[in-house]
């Protein structure tokens, strides 16, 4: 008899780590824990617990969703090692998740206006306009992984015009509280989302290399320059 096969879940984009296993579409098992920023301690030894919990093997693994960011530098650049490693040492195909696509996923084609926003720095954010666009509108890779760095001054433009602002990073909410209130909203289902953009990314892009896939996160000039924008004032940024 064959042996049943699983596809495991890598999200470490947030301080707040996510692993999962799930077969066809039913998550068979989850765990979230506050990592903040220790993948190195605790993400290998989370997913042989809950490989070994389930009575499974890496044998029965077939594929690894992993999210690729933008999110945490070191924390990404762990939870990709991990994943391409599992990935070419046992033949498993890796799916690319874009992160800011997670959050924004369920309100795809209900709302118009829709920011999709992660923590990037102490004080800046990352953040994707998804206004007017549908997974079918997206043409290739660069639609799904591309981002800006703003300040959270800059955010106010979004507020004013009337976007609904979405997220799955506590640190988003946490940062933002009392600048925007109940203005963003979190994101109902995370590992729902996942496991939806992964099927789709899987029948959009079907030759995806395991050793082409790395994580995506921004650069000490894209921070320097929306920290600049937030010096100089937001109002020429806000004619956009």
């Amino acid at each position: 008899m064959t042996a049943k096969k699983y596809s495991l879940i890598i999200d470490t984009s947030t301080k707040e780590s996510l692993i999962g296993i799930f077969n066809n579409s039913k998550v068979v098992d989850e765990n979230i824990w506050f990592s903040n920023n220790n993948e190195s301690r605790t993400l290998l030894p989370n997913l042989k617990k809950m490989i070994e919990s389930n009575d499974i093997t890496i044998r029965n693994i077939k594929e690894i969703y992993t999210v690729i960011g933008p999110g945490g530098f070191s924390s990404l650049r762990i939870g990709m090692s991990i994943a391409k490693g599992l990935g070419i040492t046992n033949n498993l195909k890796l799916i690319p998740i874009p992160s800011l696509l997670i959050s924004g996923y369920e309100y795809l084609d209900k709302n118009t206006k829709i920011l999709s926003i992660l923590k990037c720095s102490k004080t800046t954010f990352y953040i994707k306009d998804y206004t007017d666009l549908s997974f079918d509108k997206i043409n290739n890779q660069t639609d799904l992984t591309d981002f800006e760095v703003v300040e959270s001054d800059q955010l106010n433009y979004f507020v004013e015009n009337n976007y609904l602002i979405v997220t799955y990073d506590k640190e988003v909410l946490k940062a933002l509280d009392n600048k925007l209130g109940n203005k963003v909203r979190k994101t109902k289902n995370r590992i729902d989302s996942i496991i939806s953009l992964g099927k789709l990314i899987k029948s959009k892009y079907k030759n995806i290399s395991t050793i082409s896939i790395n994580p995506i996160y921004a650069n000490s000039g894209q921070i320097e320059s929306a920290l600049k924008v937030k010096e100089k004032g937001v109002k020429n940024w806000n004619k956009r």
